[in-house]
C-alpha cells in the first residue's frame, strides 16, 4: 500500500472538470446542443455567487461578496442578489465597508458562446444599482460583468469565470474575479 496520500485538485481544475458545478448532469447522447441560449429569442437565466478583488488603498485590501440571479432577453434584463464590500487584509470578522442589495437596471450586452445540456457559457453585461444599507442608504450606479465558462463542454470564454464589478470614479478599481465562486448561465428561466 502506498503511504502517500493522492493529490487534491485545485478549485479551479475541479470546476472546470466538474462544467461547472456540473448540476449533477451526466454526459448523455445529445446533451451538446448546437444554439446558444438567448439566440432562439428565449430567455435565459443567471445564477453567481462569487468574490472578486480589488486594488489596495494604504492598508486596505479591497473585496466583495456578491450573488446574484435573474433572467436576460433578447434586449431586457431582470434581476438583482446582494453584495458586501469588505478589507480582505483585516483580521477576521473582517472590517464591512459597504453593503446592501443590488438591481439591474439596464442590458447593456449578452453573449452565449455555446450551449451545453442546460448551461449555456458566455458573458453578460448589465448596468446595475447598488443599494447600500452599510453604511448610509445610498445608491450607486455601476456595470457589471458575469462570465460563466462551461469547462465540461470545452466552452471557453476567454475571460475568468466569475464577476468583474466596476464603480465608476472608485479610486481602488474594478472588483476583478479571484478563484471562488461559481456563475452558471442555463437555458432555463425562471418564468419558462
Amino acid at each position: 500500500m502506498d503511504s502517500q496520500a493522492p493529490s487534491k485538485p485545485d478549485r479551479r481544475s475541479f470546476l472546470k472538470r466538474a462544467g461547472i458545478g456540473s448540476l449533477a448532469l451526466s454526459p448523455l447522447p445529445g446533451l451538446l446542443a448546437a444554439t446558444p441560449a438567448g439566440a432562439r429569442g428565449r430567455a435565459a437565466g443567471f445564477n453567481f455567487t462569487a468574490i472578486s478583488q480589488a486594488g489596495t488603498i494604504g492598508s486596505v485590501v479591497h473585496a466583495v461578496n456578491m450573488a446574484g440571479s435573474g433572467t436576460v432577453k433578447k434586449d431586457d434584463v431582470e434581476g438583482g442578489g446582494h453584495f458586501q464590500h469588505y478589507d480582505l487584509a483585516s483580521a477576521p470578522p473582517r472590517t464591512i465597508i459597504a453593503a446592501g442589495a443590488w438591481r439591474a437596471k439596464r442590458l447593456v450586452s449578452f453573449d452565449p458562446i455555446g450551449t451545453w445540456g442546460v448551461i449555456t457559457a458566455g458573458v453578460l453585461v448589465m448596468q446595475i444599482q447598488l443599494r447600500q444599507t452599510i453604511p448610509s442608504r445610498a445608491v450607486v450606479a455601476a456595470t457589471l460583468e458575469v462570465v460563466c465558462n462551461v469547462g465540461s463542454a470545452g466552452l471557453e470564454t476567454g475571460k475568468p469565470e466569475g464577476f468583474t464589478l466596476t464603480v465608476p470614479g472608485a479610486p481602488f478599481g474594478p472588483f476583478v474575479p479571484i478563484e471562488a465562486g461559481i456563475t452558471v448561465f442555463t437555458t432555463i428561466a425562471a418564468n419558462d
